[in-house]
């Protein structure tokens, strides 16, 4: 090992202590009322400010039904302040409400799952998640949209109905409103029985109906290629300025083998929505890769990153691609992604971020400054990780802001999956330079599983060889290590520990 790599390792082993520490001084605050038991999982959530909105799923139990919740914090909460707690005045805007579809003309739903949350307006919240109409063992979910209306600090108005227009069994929705038109774009997972792989779709649906809307009025295959449906194709679909709808998902499978991630691009041509580029490979079979994550910088830079997936409930590596649409003539058919260095903006194709930086499905945000900030959980239901990164014009095409940083290092909850489902993280940025992160935690010797959340400060500041410590930005690239005054690092963490034990005595 060179004397570089040993500076580095040490480097990397310093910074990893210090951010430990720092992420234990973050308090850990339970949404949901503790006092009544219950299992609360499947975050997602979206800051307008500092209010943050969060919709998730709860039962009295693992065995079900689960029932859509929404709730909403203050984000700007101090989570340094460890007597903070829900009961802490101002902290819970919304308590935990249960989005339950009795109000005369909701469509009745039973067994929610993979809601996503967007604010649609001031007072006006939009989920789309899956559900099923009755109570059956079958996994035969519809789709379901979600219309809350809020008013100081309260659900006035739940407005649930059954998504139409669709056919078959449909489920992982992902989506973007479009509010000048009224409509939200959507892309989902969709099959014609209950087994078989799923198919990726496209629709338009409006907000006042719960009904495909526009032209053609019927939802548009996305996986039209052999070869890219998926057991779990997950899409991930993001508008850009021109509200032109792109898509990434995983065709993969439920073995081991490896598998591409598929891009495609939707686009409004005279009034008609249009598959501009059909589905292309654009992460190779190299891993098996899955819970794609598709983000917007602009119409020329679409950044996609997918987990390896190859150990099960083990954190995988990251790969990473960015893209050009506007350079392939959008004529409706796939891009010959590996031979179109135009195309591509990461030459050869994709990157692999380093293996300390590995995550277990992860979330992920592009904040104005295109920095990515993402959350996920470690190895075998290990407790969240976060850190942030940037592009870069050439290779390796990665810079690191942040050695991943634990989240929830006060509390002694982590996160467990639903037998035969999955469990994930929620990340919501705020202007002001914090992440609020939201995940579920199972509370020991109960079954019992909290919805829990957490503040930290945003990796916001990239580290240079001029200062402090720097990283490996990807495999084949080094920079300068160098070790900054051992003080300046090690005398804020003895402050914090001794804050924090101090509070812990006086309990």
């Amino acid at each position: 090992m060179t004397m570089k790599r040993i500076l580095m390792s040490a480097c990397l082993a310093l910074l990893a202590i210090m951010l430990a520490a720092t992420a234990g001084a973050e308090q850990t605050v339970t949404v949901n009322d503790p006092a009544i038991p219950g299992v609360f999982d499947q975050p997602s959530a979206v800051a307008a400010g500092d209010l943050v909105h969060v919709a998730y799923i709860g039962a009295a139990s693992t065995a079900g039904p689960f029932l859509l919740f929404y709730a909403a914090i203050d984000g700007g909460s101090n989570f340094t302040d460890l007597s903070l707690s829900r009961t802490t005045a101002g902290f819970l805007i919304t308590p935990p409400t249960a989005i339950d579809n009795t109000a005369p003309g909701n469509n009745a739903y039973v067994d929610a799952r993979h809601p996503r949350i967007a604010v649609r307006s001031s007072n006006e919240v939009e989920i789309f998640f899956q559900a099923k109409a009755v109570s059956s063992p079958d996994p035969s979910y519809a789709l379901y949209m979600a219309t809350l209306t809020l008013q100081n600090g309260a659900v006035v108005k739940q407005s649930v109905r059954l998504v139409t227009g669709l056919s078959g069994f449909n489920e992982d929705v992902s989506f973007a409103l479009n509010t000048s038109d009224g409509t939200a774009r959507i892309a989902y997972a969709g099959r014609a029985g209950i087994t078989g792989d799923f198919n990726v779709y496209y629709a338009r649906v409006s907000l006042d109906t719960a009904s495909v809307t526009g032209s053609p009025g019927t939802p548009l295959l996305l996986s039209s290629v052999p070869g890219s449906s998926g057991s779990r194709p997950l899409p991930s679909l993001r508008l850009d300025d021109s509200k032109e709808a792109h898509v990434a998902w995983a065709a993969n499978s439920d073995s081991a083998t490896a598998n591409g991630v598929y891009y495609a691009l939707v686009k409004e041509t005279n009034g008609v929505d249009t598959v501009a580029i059909a589905a292309t490979e654009i992460l190779g079979r190299s891993k098996k890769w899955g819970f794609p994550i598709l983000l917007v910088s602009s119409t020329s830079s679409i950044i996609i990153m997918a987990i390896d997936e190859s150990q099960p409930e083990i954190a995988g590596e990251i790969g990473l691609v960015n893209i050009n649409p506007e350079q392939d003539d959008q004529d409706g058919s796939p891009v010959q992604v590996r031979t179109d260095t135009n195309f591509l903006r990461t030459p050869p194709g994709e990157a692999i971020l380093p293996t300390n930086f590995n995550l277990f499905r992860p979330e992920a945000f592009l904040d104005s400054l295109s920095q990515i900030h993402i959350t996920g959980y470690g190895t075998g239901g290990t407790r969240s990780t976060y850190y942030g990164f940037r592009l870069t014009g050439a290779w390796p095409y990665v810079q690191f802001q942040k050695i991943p940083v634990p989240v929830g290092l006060g509390s002694s909850e982590f996160p467990v999956s639903l037998t035969g489902d999955y469990t994930r993280s929620a990340l919501a940025f705020l202007t002001a330079g914090k992440v609020i992160i939201f995940w579920s935690g199972e509370v020991t010797g109960t079954g019992n599983r909290n919805l829990d959340v957490t503040g930290l400060p945003a990796a916001s500041a990239i580290e240079t060889s001029e200062s402090g410590c720097t990283v490996v930005s990807a495999p084949g690239g080094e920079k300068t290590v160098r070790i900054p005054d051992i003080l300046l690092l090690v005398l804020p963490l003895g402050l914090l520990w001794i804050r924090r034990g101090r509070k812990a005595t006086n309990r």
